[in-house]
């Protein structure tokens, strides 16, 4: 899914979440002329393009980050990771939360928002119980609206979006003076989904032929067997698994399995990553994401002297500086640091 042409790149921290670690006034940064941004200091319009900047470095820095950790700073499915055939797995990320592959269920299509106060809420009937893995998106794209409050109360889920981050999403590429606050510039309805792990499809064991034809009907494909595990140390991602068929929402010990002989591999779902996102990790990407910018960000001074800090590359480097992978720049050294020291903690147990 792309969006005004541009492939939508995630972060850990979103953009409503960026603006509040600068100060920025919340309208400002979206793009809309409200009269409380002149409460803020910061308070310069922002278009999507700086927008779109923005989220596209916080991305690369996560991902730089997340490759010297060997785990995801926020949760994230990983499907069909493989691995040689052997009795115990050890998956590749670490800080594994669950086995299973990642599911959408569409809790509601063109919610309708209620806009006669600020913030906006969509109110929807549900059965559910938590508010975790829900999110909010523009009708049909995969454009995320962040809400800034959800609650469930009385079988109704009730989603609070702060107006200004709920601009008509055809109206996002905002003029550099703004859209107006009073002027009718906002999502009539959104599209509302769940994301969960389904634990129906954790392990696969793959022999490179088929067995015989009761197994397969032809000897050039490969034959499977499925296969449930059970974490035995999440910290390090060691698995221990055994032959099993899913039906009902459980899992059944198979006694008989078709195929003879070694198998070739095993594919492996799960889940891996921090359930929640500490400051200082939130700070390493932020100023890893400024170091990368090639310009400093719209915005007042505060802003501005954020990035000067962060881009900046002093005149003395010491070797270590020197051989930073992540750059020469204050911002990427202090990034790599928090990063080299949680890969020397993971390499402690592991």
């Amino acid at each position: 899914m792309v969006v005004f042409g541009t492939p939508i790149r995630t972060s850990a921290i979103s953009l409503a979440r960026y603006a509040e670690i600068i100060g920025y006034a919340d309208c400002a940064f979206f793009g809309v002329a409200h009269p409380g941004n002149d409460n803020f200091a910061c308070r310069e319009i922002w278009t999507k393009p700086q927008r779109d900047e923005v989220r596209f470095h916080l991305s690369e820095a996560q991902a730089e980050i997340e490759k010297v950790i060997g785990y995801p700073l926020s949760p994230k499915w990983i499907a069909n990771e493989v691995h040689p055939f052997r009795y115990k797995i050890v998956t590749r990320m670490t800080n594994v939360i669950e086995l299973g592959i990642q599911a959408v269920a569409n809790i509601q299509f063109a919610a309708a928002t209620d806009l006669t106060g600020d913030p906006a809420t969509v109110t929807i009937a549900t059965a559910l119980t938590s508010t975790g893995g829900i999110k909010v998106y523009y009708p049909g794209t995969a454009e995320e609206i962040y809400p800034s409050d959800m609650v469930i109360s009385g079988g109704n889920l009730v989603i609070s979006i702060p107006k200004c981050r709920l601009v008509q999403y055809l109206l996002l590429d905002n003029p550099s003076n703004g859209l107006l606050y009073t002027d009718s510039i906002y999502q009539a309805t959104v599209d509302v989904k769940r994301y969960y792990n389904d634990p129906s499809q954790q392990i696969k064991i793959v022999w490179p032929h088929g067995c015989n034809s009761a197994c397969s009907s032809s000897g050039c494909s490969r034959y499977t067997e499925s296969a449930c595990g059970v974490i035995l140390d999440p910290e390090i991602g060691e698995i221990s698994y055994q032959f099993a068929t899913y039906s009902g929402g459980s899992w059944t010990q198979k006694r008989y399995i078709c195929c003879t002989g070694e198998p070739q591999k095993i594919e492996i779902s799960y889940r891996a990553g921090t359930q929640e996102l500490e400051a200082i990790a939130e700070s390493a990407i932020v100023r890893l994401a400024h170091s990368k910018m090639p310009s400093e960000p719209c915005g007042c001074d505060m802003v501005k002297n954020m990035w000067r800090r962060d881009a900046t590359i002093p005149q003395i480097l010491s070797v270590e500086r020197l051989e930073c992978p992540f750059g020469l720049s204050n911002g990427a050294w202090i990034a790599w640091k928090f990063a080299g020291q949680l890969a020397v903690d993971r390499m402690s147990v592991l």
